[in-house]
């Protein structure tokens, strides 16, 4: 991956990148919050075993909590172990053209997925279901977008792209002797592949069978990956974030469509 020409040690577009030494969190941290997401859709099964079912708003409900959790973590990981900002020990913050750098990544995000999609189609006469499960009201697709569009994208990438990918990254320079120029695009193309990795596999537990997961991992692994590249690129999470949120807009669209 080729990197802005910073030469700033401490600007994370810069291949000389390195972890500041105030910044004491990392993988722990991070893995931390990916494992509490990759857990927190047992929630609703553990409760279905007690004879507990949730309705559609009670899932929306811990999804809700499980963002606020998840940012109340960084915060405090940021404040105790980091540079006391999230968008010094994150990245995260947005600029105006980062709406439109997000509108042109979310275009070619979908451009890939409708030709991932057809080549599915091809390949198997099984037809994937959608992973969008949309409330029984109104008001409550009201708040699912909200959620989906809002909330989600800005946590996730909260997580994934802030967090993970940093931590990724900074692991694999160390912190002792100076990193060789191979380390330091290893670490780059690493954090980024196997960021949009982990981010594909949160998402895996939406497939209710083998045709819809490999629809879901043709589908949001391109999404990891372009996301990742620019906040690596920009040093921002905005980009992304926005990107994030223009698929989760088409999807949520096009299940209300459906649903009709």
């Amino acid at each position: 991956m080729t990197l802005r020409s910073v030469t700033a040690t401490g600007d994370y577009r810069s291949i000389l990148w390195r972890p500041p030494t105030e910044m004491r969190w990392g993988l722990g941290a991070a893995s931390a919050v990916v494992v509490f997401f990759a857990l927190e859709p047992l929630v609703p099964t553990g409760l279905a075993a007690l004879g507990v079912h949730l309705p559609a708003a009670g899932g929306i409900a811990v999804g809700l909590v499980a963002y606020a959790l998840a940012v109340v973590y960084a915060v405090v990981v940021s404040r105790r172990l980091g540079l006391g900002s999230l968008r010094r020990d994150y990245g995260l913050a947005i600029r105006p053209v980062d709406l439109g750098i997000g509108l042109l990544a979310a275009i070619a995000v979908e451009i890939v997925r409708v030709i991932t999609g057809v080549v599915l189609t091809q390949a198997t006469p099984a037809r994937p279901t959608t992973n969008v499960h949309l409330a029984g009201s109104a008001a409550g697709n009201v708040v699912l977008a909200v959620v989906a569009v809002l909330i989600a994208p800005a946590v996730e990438e909260l997580v994934t792209r802030g967090m993970l990918m940093r931590a990724i990254r900074a692991a694999i320079l160390g912190r002792g002797t100076e990193p060789s120029e191979g380390r330091r695009h290893l670490a780059v193309d690493a954090s980024v592949l196997i960021s949009a990795a982990v981010f594909t596999a949160l998402h895996l537990h939406e497939a209710p069978d083998l045709v819809t997961g490999v629809a879901l991992v043709l589908g949001i692994f391109p999404i990891g990956l372009v996301v990742a590249w620019l906040a690596t690129r920009t040093g921002r999470l905005g980009p992304g974030i926005v990107t994030h949120a223009l698929v989760n807009a088409l999807a949520l669209a096009a299940a209300l469509t459906l649903a009709r």
